[in-house]
């Protein structure tokens, strides 16, 4: 079970080429794509439900072994392990809106990030190296499934993105603290890119002098700056309301 353990890794998930997902909830939204290579039951799980719905071996496990296993601090007590499945710049939508992270860290960020834009219908989320892997479990929690539903594209350098981004026609707005407007000042009913930074530090200089424009959200004086997941929030259905 050593090879399982490993998938709360990055590492352990790119070199074993798989990843986990647990809950029932979440197990039934897997789409078809993914090839799910078995199940894991804890045996509490197993003794009380129909374990012939499941269309792949499943395996039970001692109790104790399995709440090892979990990422989650109540385990359900069933688990998936499923094959990697990625997504390329050659993806990129040819319309709608998009958005794109910049070494975005922090898993419950990225992953809310991925949900709202999901929400909000955007067409596909970037997110440059440097970032969090959206095969980490709690990511794809924080999804509730939305990393399934639009394509996200990782591990892609800033200035290979930006530059697939711009061919294809899309406008890139920054978030910026400095930035020269206001989002409601420029058109996001077009074909646009929201340009989300650190949650630190912000955007790099080559993320700022890649962007068309740099926008700012306003706040009162007295505050520095919003959250990396509501600033991204904000702007992806700024993106809506334009186009409502």
């Amino acid at each position: 079970m050593q090879n399982i353990k490993a998938l709360k890794t990055k590492k352990g998930r790119d070199e074993a080429g798989l990843f986990m997902i647990e809950g029932e909830r979440f197990i039934s939204e897997i789409p078809h794509h993914i090839r799910i290579t078995k199940y894991l039951a804890a045996k509490r799980y197993a003794t009380s439900h129909d374990m012939a719905k499941y269309h792949a071996p499943v395996e039970v496990i001692k109790d104790g072994l399995f709440d090892s296993l979990a990422d989650t601090k109540n385990p359900q007590g069933i688990m998936a392990i499923c094959e990697k499945f990625y997504w390329s710049l050659a993806d990129l939508p040819e319309d709608g809106f998009i958005l794109m992270g910049e070494n975005l860290n922090d898993p419950g960020n990225i992953g809310t990030l991925i949900r709202t834009a999901a929400a909000a219908g955007a067409a596909a989320v970037v997110l440059t190296e440097g970032s969090g892997d959206v095969f980490n479990p709690k990511v794809l929690r924080a999804t509730t499934g939305a990393a399934f539903r639009l394509p996200v594209i990782q591990d892609v350098s800033l200035a290979e993105a930006a530059a697939a981004v711009k061919q294809a026609g899309f406008a890139m707005y920054a978030a910026h603290l400095h930035g020269e407007t206001t989002p409601y000042k420029v058109d996001m009913a077009g074909k646009c890119c929201i340009l989300i930074g650190n949650e630190s530090h912000g955007l790099s200089e080559a993320a700022t002098a890649a962007a068309t424009k740099l926008i700012r959200l306003p706040m009162a004086s007295d505050v520095e700056s919003l959250n990396a997941s509501m600033a991204g929030g904000i702007l992806l259905y700024e993106a809506v309301r334009q186009r409502l």
